[in-house]
């Protein structure tokens, strides 16, 4: 017997050593086999494309300010996704070469799995950054208030007179007159946390609803667990008064959980609009439910139908009409393709839905596009007051006894992608402002009678100013201030000329902002609260409090020297010094 290979085994002097083709008396296995050729792991190749994606995030991010931010985020990601694949795949092809085809794979799933054990999804920036969160010793929630069993006391706290004094009513969205300004400041701009005093701070359900308050009652809604709730707080001490609650949850990935819309405060009852379409009148003092409408019942609609046209759930605000005791809200219902007409509306389809105050009767349907997430206001153009609706595809005005439509102009978008949320804002001279998030920017139009007809005339159109995607313009004579793209930015609204943008390391995100008199409250998507002056000569801030700490979409309430913020989770209410 001999040791070693024999004569037959031996390489043909044509044969190369070491190709695929070689045969060798062991395979890696250990039987006999071919050797394969292995591959290095391509660093120039990896370098390539590292760089080709890396360029792409650059130059996605350089252009966000004049594009737009979420735009540009989701670019950004998808070529940072990319870019990880095209490295998993190379490392592979090189891997396996030597035999070890499962290793990659099995250190991507491995990888995968700890990242999902460790790391949880808390939904989404509005900006579409995912919010990633630790899944061990991360989103405890505060604990929320409950009515005591023996009912509200908070005597001690109760007899501070100088948080009663300190009062005033902001009784609906955006305030008094439902634009979001306020003429007279009672309260001096703090410095910092020290200048402002902490009322009650406390933990509150899921939604992105803001505060209604009158008198000594700050109403707001709230998701808990299974229950869409309406509640009532004492102002000075945040002690619960009364719940209302109706089994309902609305849930989207992208938008949270929870409703979204603004209780209004008018003659003693609360009307609220929830998320899953249940209109309220409630008794503002004992939280007795006077009537209630299911939406949906009356537009045929099942919950699963609505949130297929509408993902982030009802988020109009009701609106109050006491002249006539109306209440009004975004109604929309299926949509009968056989109805479209040319100019893609139908008449089957009632953006708006006008109801008795008092008992809850329907009054009038109108409108002839689908309901966006934007609220009615109303507002006196071309001398005759009118509901001004921000529907999914137009912009329209309503007669407010009949519902009739007096005219329309498209507002391009889409209630299940690229959503219209800003609500139309009176800008003077029978004239109103429009924005638009998404890169979509502003328009302003003046309504005009003219051969018996009112007619929707532009007096300008601009993709650079007021890009407004969760909150409203805030005009001050000549000058509307906003968050466009998510920068707080000053524009000139006779020539739709910007006067100043935050600068980028500050901006605020897709947060919120008001206007009080000589000062804007801004809040960030991170929660805090900053104050910043209202000069249309240069963006400054004056104070800024450390509030809420995570992801807040909520509209910020000033109620006197009250300020109160929340968001899904939190809620806050400071005494701010006199003025």
């Amino acid at each position: 017997s001999t040791i070693g290979p024999s004569s037959s085994d031996a390489p043909s002097p044509n044969q190369a050593v070491g190709s695929e083709s070689a045969q060798t008396p062991y395979a890696p296995s250990g039987q006999p086999g071919i050797v394969r050729a292995t591959k290095p792991f391509p660093v120039l190749s990896a370098l390539i494309g590292v760089s080709i994606g890396a360029a792409v995030m650059v130059m996605a991010q350089w252009f966000a300010p004049t594009f737009d931010h979420q735009n540009a985020n989701m670019i950004s990601i998808a070529a940072g996704i990319l870019t990880l694949l095209y490295l998993v795949v190379l490392a592979h092809r090189s891997v396996a070469s030597h035999g070890y085809r499962w290793r990659v794979p099995g250190v991507v799933v491995a990888a995968i799995c700890s990242f999902l054990l460790l790391v949880r999804m808390d939904g989404f920036s509005g900006e579409m950054v995912p919010q990633l969160k630790w899944r061990f010793g991360s989103g405890v929630r505060p604990e929320l208030k409950e009515i005591p069993t023996s009912g509200p006391t908070g005597v001690a706290v109760a007899d501070d007179i100088d948080a009663k004094q300190a009062a005033a009513d902001w009784p609906q969205f955006l305030g008094v007159n439902r634009t979001g300004v306020i003429n007279e400041r009672l309260f001096a701009v703090p410095n910092g946390i020290d200048d402002a005093r902490v009322l009650w701070d406390q933990g509150i359900g899921e939604g992105w609803s803001s505060f209604a308050v009158v008198n000594d009652r700050a109403v707001t809604l709230e998701q808990r667990d299974d229950q869409e709730c309406v509640t009532c707080y004492r102002l000075i001490d945040g002690e619960l008064l009364w719940i209302v609650e109706h089994e309902a949850r609305h849930e989207n990935p992208m938008g949270g959980i929870g409703p979204r819309s603004t209780p209004t405060i008018a003659e003693s009852r609360v009307y609220t609009n929830g998320a899953t379409g249940l209109l309220q009148c409630i008794d503002v003092q004992s939280g007795d439910v006077i009537w209630s409408v299911d939406l949906l019942e009356l537009a045929d609609w099942n919950q699963l139908e609505s949130e297929a046209a509408a993902p982030w759930g009802r988020a109009t605000s009701p609106l109050l009409i006491e002249s006539l005791g109306l209440c009004v809200v975004g109604f929309g219902s299926p949509v009968q393709a056989s109805s479209v007409g040319a100019d893609g509306m139908t008449d089957t389809l009632k953006s708006l839905i006008a109801l008795d105050a008092r008992t809850g009767e329907v009054k009038w349907k109108a409108g002839r596009d689908q309901f966006s997430y934007a609220s009615p206001i109303l507002m006196k153009l071309a001398g005759r007051d009118q509901i001004v609706s921000v529907n999914e595809k137009t912009v329209s005005g309503h007669e407010p006894e009949t519902g009739e439509q007096l005219w329309s102009f498209s507002w391009p978008g889409a209630t299940n992608a690229g959503a219209t949320c800003s609500m139309a804002i009176p800008a003077g001279d029978d004239s109103l402002i429009v924005g638009k998030g998404y890169g979509g920017g502003s328009r302003m139009m003046k309504i005009v009678q003219r051969d018996g007809k009112m007619i929707a005339e532009e007096v300008w159109s601009s993709s650079r100013i007021l890009k407004t995607k969760f909150n409203h313009a805030l005009v001050q004579g000549d000058v509307a201030y906003g968050i466009s793209n998510g920068s707080l930015q000053a524009a000139r609204i006779s020539t739709a000329q910007p006067l100043w943008t935050q600068p980028r390391r500050s901006r605020f995100g897709q947060g919120q902002v008001i206007l009080v008199d000589d000062v804007l409250v801004a809040q960030s998507e991170d929660g805090d609260v900053v104050f910043v002056s209202a000069d249309e000569t240069e963006y400054r801030e004056l104070g800024r409090l450390p509030a809420l700490q995570s992801k807040t979409w909520n509209i910020p309430t000033i109620a006197g020297r009250h300020l109160l913020v929340r968001n899904d989770r939190r809620a806050i209410c400071y005494l701010l010094e006199a003025k």
